[in-house]
């Protein structure tokens, strides 16, 4: 009879704790959406040349309804800073800089969510791109973690004075994040200052590299996964590819008990569109049409996944003359798509009280 106590024990024991986890939210599974949390992001990056003066103009409010119109339910911008040869990242040291606090403002008086998602620019430095960001000795990484940290902070400050719901400590910066201990440092600087969620926005292939993901509320990341190899792929396969991507993708966010939120999704008008998201080159065979059946395919599919939170497209400009070719989203036939797939007869957002508890 003794011999059979300690199964009955255990068997009574798992009984409890699937109780108790059923009951208390807190202990669910985190890579699924709670009762509260169904609502799927809709986001869109309010993108800007220069230093972002647009950012704080009147245009920018119309830019916000223009999406909102679409079905859009969040807005990210980019607040630069700007690296030097040696890792010294200089940006503007203030906290009241009207290109951040403005958009805040106004997001607010439409309901809007906003995730502030600051930018390194590395033209007319020795980096081609963001990922390319790395040194090879102590005095030079020192430089770079320094500088960041107080352009990361600054931009924190007035993301909690604005009441920005989410904040994105780093960009693609896939050469860096071996640095655990300085990305953690630099993590719980922004936590000092700012109380609401955090992530940071991974390069798609890098992402399961990252090492910090447990200080992070949320996995970020830049979706720009190669989809097909085919010259011309169909909506079939396309959604194939994607079926492989996000099994692996949802296999690694129950490992990290994480939701990802997708920083970043779009499609150049290219025929490498599907093959090579991320490429800025333009042109070839089929390439609008392409650069649409990506698009259309993705909204669907990614919408379907529980772990998945949001996802921001890539990317609006507040006015179309200054806006750039690559990755454009602002013309008749994709807001047609991102109308359809984001069912926007819903009726316009009232603007929430202002409170100082802030939830996601």
């Amino acid at each position: 009879m003794k011999r059979l106590l300690l199964p009955l024990f255990a068997i009574i024991g798992l009984v409890t704790v699937s109780a108790t986890w059923a009951k208390d939210p807190k202990l669910a599974d985190p890579t699924k959406k709670t009762q509260a949390q169904t609502k799927f992001g809709r986001g869109v990056t309010i993108s800007c040349r220069g230093w972002g003066a647009d950012w704080a103009k009147p245009i920018m409010g119309t830019a916000m309804d223009e999406i909102q119109g679409l079905g859009g339910t969040w807005i990210t911008y980019h607040p630069y800073a700007w690296i030097r040869n040696n890792g010294t990242v200089r940006h503007r040291q203030r906290t009241d800089d009207p290109t951040v606090l403005s958009p805040l403002k106004e997001a607010k008086k439409r309901g809007l969510k906003i995730m502030l998602k600051p930018h390194i620019g590395y033209w007319g430095s020795r980096f081609s791109w963001r990922g390319a960001i790395t040194f090879y000795n102590e005095a030079d990484w020192k430089k770079f973690f320094d500088s960041y940290e107080d352009f990361i902070v600054t931009q924190a400050k007035m993301a909690e004075a604005g009441g920005a719901h989410l904040f994105c400590v780093g960009v693609e910066y896939k050469g860096t994040i071996q640095r655990d201990k300085d990305w953690r440092r630099i993590i719980a600087a922004v936590r000092k200052v700012y109380k609401g969620k955090v992530t940071y926005a991974a390069n798609w292939d890098s992402y399961q590299r990252v090492p910090f993901w447990d200080a992070l509320d949320f996995i970020g990341v830049q979706a720009y996964f190669p989809l097909s190899d085919k010259v011309n792929p169909s909506e079939t396969d396309i959604v194939q590819g994607w079926d492989k991507t996000l099994k692996d993708m949802k296999s690694y966010a129950a490992k990290k008990k994480k939701r990802v939120i997708f920083t970043e999704l779009g499609y150049n008008r290219s025929s490498n569109a599907a093959s090579k998201p991320w490429e800025h080159s333009e042109g070839g065979p089929n390439a609008e049409a392409l650069k649409l059946r990506c698009m259309k395919v993705s909204l669907t599919r990614i919408e379907k996944e529980s772990f998945i939170e949001s996802v921001f497209l890539w990317k609006w400009f507040p006015t179309t003359r200054s806006s750039s070719r690559n990755f454009n989203l602002q013309y008749k036939e994709m807001k047609s798509i991102m109308k359809s797939a984001w069912k926007s007869t819903v009726p316009k957002a009232k603007a929430p009280k202002v409170t100082k508890k802030r939830s996601f």
